[in-house]
């Protein structure tokens, strides 16, 4: 691994060199138990005292490489494994065998150092203090980030003005609208300019408004060096803000290429991204 990476500590102004692969994934599995309850009284009583499970293969061997500066799109049916991927990569979950390095770390084993180096954003999943203004739960996770007051107020600065929330610092998160508090939830992942950002269904349930405000803040980031990686079942988002495409079915990789490369394995140079994906799951016999 990188050793340049594995010394570098927390830096809020630089970016990894272009060069450098910032994610690192080998035959990566994650296996879950899933206890079986049996279907009548008796059988049910049965398995309490004895249980019986089956196990359910949520990645299965799954390898990819991202470089510094490099925008992904995820892509797979509900249940491919997206989710499963990103909260390993975060630290959240410990996989069940392979190997995978974020930054030169392992995340699992150094959940604290990871996540002050990442950004997360997942659905709906709100950072915000539910009762307090919006101001607030910038100021925490400033303190939480240890940024230092002038990078601090930089961020914050530069964010506000890139997603147009200056109206809503004084409000209370409970009273905003959801493209509101997407927009908020957003600049706070990125608050303490995160060399790495994991992003699961930003946009949804927003409108064509709240989806291109955000579409465009993310290409500018883009620009700015940071490496995206975007799992979206709104392939719109990612043929916008995306160059590079991983699709997953089963928890097993299918395709990983350029846009351009997919439209010619499928023969589709002029289709949109969902067409092209449409048709490759049809050609595949998956949809």
């Amino acid at each position: 691994m990188n050793s340049a990476l594995m010394n570098r500590g927390l830096s809020h102004a630089s970016r990894p060199d272009e060069r450098d692969p910032v994610i690192v994934v080998e035959e990566l599995t994650r296996h879950y138990r899933v206890r079986l309850d049996g279907e009548g009284f008796v059988e049910k009583v049965s398995r309490f005292f004895k249980p019986r499970y089956r196990y359910v293969k949520a990645l299965d061997g799954v390898s990819f490489t991202i470089r510094a500066g490099e925008s992904v799109g995820y892509i797979g049916l509900n249940g491919a494994g997206k989710s499963t991927t990103i909260k390993i990569l975060c630290g959240v979950l410990v996989p069940t065998s392979g190997k995978v390095s974020v930054l030169g770390v392992e995340p699992f084993r150094h959940r604290t150092r990871n996540a002050r180096r990442i950004g997360l954003m997942m659905g709906q999943r709100t950072q915000l203090l539910w009762d307090l203004p919006v101001r607030e739960s910038f100021d925490l996770l400033g303190r939480i980030y240890d940024l230092s007051r002038e990078t601090y107020r930089a961020n914050r600065d530069r964010l506000v003005e890139a997603l147009d929330i200056g109206d809503l610092m004084d409000t209370p998160a409970r009273m905003l609208s959801l493209g509101q508090k997407t927009r908020c939830d957003l600049a706070l992942t990125f608050l303490h300019d995160p060399a790495v950002v994991f992003l699961d269904e930003p946009t949804i349930g927003l409108d064509i408004l709240a989806r291109e405000k955000i579409r465009d803040f993310l290409k500018a980031e883009k620009k700015r060096g940071v490496t995206i990686f975007l799992a979206s079942h709104d392939l719109d988002d990612l043929e916008i803000v995306t160059d590079r495409v991983i699709l997953i079915h089963r928890g097993r990789i299918l395709f990983d290429g350029s846009q351009e490369e997919l439209r010619r394995v499928t023969g589709d140079s002029l289709g949109t991204l969902e067409d092209t994906v449409k048709r490759f799951y049809r050609e595949a016999e998956l949809g």
